[in-house]
């Protein structure tokens, strides 16, 4: 089942037609919703593992450090190896500069000219190299989307005809409702969350990052509704498996999980968290 492309009657980058809007918590169509996985790799061998159980392969450098912007020749790879299948390739955004944080904080994605025009290069270095979608995300010193800079690199992304998705960072905005506002409107297809504030999913209970994500699917209802579009795609992510999959899957019919364990991707652990969706 193929889920239109959004779009917004306020957003900054121009869009060509409007979509219906579609409501993932109302009953039915909620059931009739593709269930996606989404895994990240920074291998080709881990790609080969995954690709066969994932809806996509978000494709990143050093997965270890939270992953940064992949080297074309890996997008090649990933974009041969899913080539005929249904799983696509997503590149993740987020350049490893000299001297730049390497922290999981806001200032580290603050935007600032070297990195606007870093990700500039990138986004177009992974289309050319056959990515289907980009995730990026470049934040406000204060802690909020930073719309004009993000409204720069969804506008070249969508010249190269990718699907334009927010990074994990939404977890960093200090108003996660102002967030939703600015991703619904900017025209982000998804976005990745723990459910908490911060990058450290274990400071909240499973039940307590559940309501987060609760709230947030609810606020994009609510904007797509005010907006008339297709609400943003809210995806648990942070620690999710095939041992809590379910409690997720009640909520949204989206996964990102790096299926590892012992800090490798396991065969096993794919096929239980997909046999969990089905």
């Amino acid at each position: 089942m193929l889920v239109p492309e959004r779009g917004s009657p306020e957003t900054i980058v121009t869009k060509s037609r409007m979509t219906p809007l579609y409501r993932l918590g109302s009953g039915s169509l909620f059931s009739m919703l593709q269930r996606t996985l989404e895994v990240p790799i920074d291998s080709i061998e881990g790609a080969r593992m995954a690709a066969p159980f994932a809806t996509r392969l978000e494709v990143c450098h050093d997965l270890s450090s939270e992953g940064w912007t992949p080297r074309p020749e890996l997008v090649r790879a990933c974009r041969d190896l899913v080539e005929g299948t249904p799983c696509t390739v997503v590149a993740m955004i987020r350049p490893e500069l000299p001297g730049g944080s390497r922290a999981l904080d806001v200032a580290a994605f603050a935007t600032t000219p070297r990195l606007l025009d870093a990700s500039m290069r990138e986004v177009e270095a992974s289309a050319r190299a056959g990515a289907h979608s980009v995730a990026i995300s470049l934040l406000t010193a204060d802690g909020h989307v930073d719309i004009e800079a993000n409204a720069r690199l969804i506008e070249l992304a969508r010249g190269f005809g990718l699907v334009v998705a927010f990074l994990r960072t939404f977890d960093l905005l200090v108003d996660r409702e102002r967030g939703m506002r600015d991703v619904t409107a900017l025209g982000f297809t998804r976005f990745i969350t723990a459910g908490v504030r911060g990058w450290d999913a274990s400071v909240a209970t499973l039940d307590e990052r559940v309501e987060v994500v609760r709230r947030d699917i609810a606020n994009a209802e609510r904007e797509a509704r005010r907006l008339g579009c297709t609400p943003v795609e809210v995806v648990p992510a942070g620690g999710v498996r095939a041992s809590n999959a379910r409690a997720w899957l009640a909520l949204s019919p989206h996964l990102h999980a790096s299926c590892r364990r012992n800090g490798v991707i396991s065969r096993e652990e794919l096929e239980l968290i997909r046999a969990e969706m089905r």
